[in-house]
């Protein structure tokens, strides 16, 4: 049997690897890490004389002891709680507000990191100690690995950032860590990769934030590239013939989509991705790249637990049904151990 942890019941790809496992013939249970947010009937048992990791989810005991293999999607949302009844009451309170909900995320680490614990022995598909590089030294190991890589400044200094972009001309910044969402009310605030120019430069304050900046690289096209234990499947994305989707192609349009097509690397670039995620630790994950007008591939960043159905759709890589298969020969392997 397959265990799959994941974040929460909306995964539509997750859903494709189970439909696939269960037509092959593999049975498999999944885990949300909503469960652990109270969006389900949990209940967890550690009994006396027994190392079974037993839980039961709305009346239904998942039998984790008959797992084989183990694949991690994703789990826990780190901003969890905000919803929750439980602190209405500290709403006009907002240090009591914050603690309480840094309360309750600790709590659920604590209950994860026991799961994990149990399940180490198991043989895994992507692990939740790998999840989340750190972006900076995953583009200093991707250097060392041969990747062209964009000129980088962390800073908190204006007169360093102008200096900076005074080099480089147009920069760019984004997050150095994750990716988030911030929700408002009925809004949404997502951080999204944005240009800046000497004169927005120039209208920061003196101090700031760390923050993390890059050289606007000149792209034809981005490339993001699904790697599976050793096999890259790679798609082009034509973001630059949209000017909203230039700067980052996250910024869909919805009304005119951009042109994905499957795209063949070149096996240079690909002995580099084998080697960086060999030195990474990890079997999976999605990586972005930028084809220059100039010819260079220039290596962006690493999601190790990054969404690979929008790979698979356009380009007919059926990489769904390659998961599923490369779950069962974990079980076949962990059974046999």
């Amino acid at each position: 049997m397959i265990l799959i942890l994941s974040q929460s019941s909306m995964e539509p790809t997750t859903e494709e690897v189970m439909d696939c496992l269960e037509a092959l013939g593999e049975p498999c249970v999944r885990l949300n890490g909503e469960d652990l947010d109270g969006d389900a009937a949990l209940r967890f048992r550690v009994e006396a004389g027994t190392a079974d990791l037993a839980f039961e989810v709305d009346g239904v005991e998942l039998p984790l002891a008959e797992a084989g293999a183990v694949w991690f999607r994703r789990w826990l949302h780190e901003r969890r709680a905000e919803i929750s009844p439980s602190l209405l009451t500290a709403q006009d309170n907002p240090k009591l507000d914050y603690e309480l909900r840094r309360h309750l995320t600790l709590e659920s680490r604590k209950l994860s990191d026991f799961i994990f614990s149990r399940l180490a022995g198991l043989p895994w598909l992507s692990h939740p100690h790998r999840a989340s590089l750190n972006k900076l030294d995953t583009l200093n190991r991707a250097a060392q690995a041969g990747f062209a890589t964009p000129a980088t400044l962390v800073t908190t200094e204006r007169e360093a950032l102008r200096r900076f972009c005074e080099t480089h001309g147009t920069v760019i910044t984004k997050p150095a860590g994750e990716v988030e969402m911030f929700l408002d009310g009925e809004r949404s605030h997502f951080l999204f990769t944005t240009t800046l120019d000497l004169a927005a430069v120039d209208a920061l304050p003196a101090r700031f934030a760390p923050s993390l900046f890059q050289e606007m690289v000149d792209k034809a096209y981005e490339l993001r590239i699904f790697y599976l234990a050793g096999e890259c499947h790679a798609m082009a994305i034509f973001s630059q013939a949209d000017p909203q989707t230039q700067t980052d192609f996250r910024r869909y349009n919805r009304e005119r989509p951009n042109r994905m097509v499957p795209y063949r690397l070149r096996p240079p670039t690909e002995d580099r991705i084998r080697r960086l995620m060999a030195d990474l630790g990890l079997e999976t994950g999605s990586l972005d790249l930028l084809q220059t007008r100039d010819g260079r591939e220039v290596f962006l960043e690493i999601n190790p637990v990054g969404q690979f159905g929008m790979v698979s759709k356009p380009c007919n890589y059926g990489l769904e049904k390659k998961v599923a298969q490369l779950l069962m020969r974990k079980a076949a392997d962990g059974r046999r151990s």
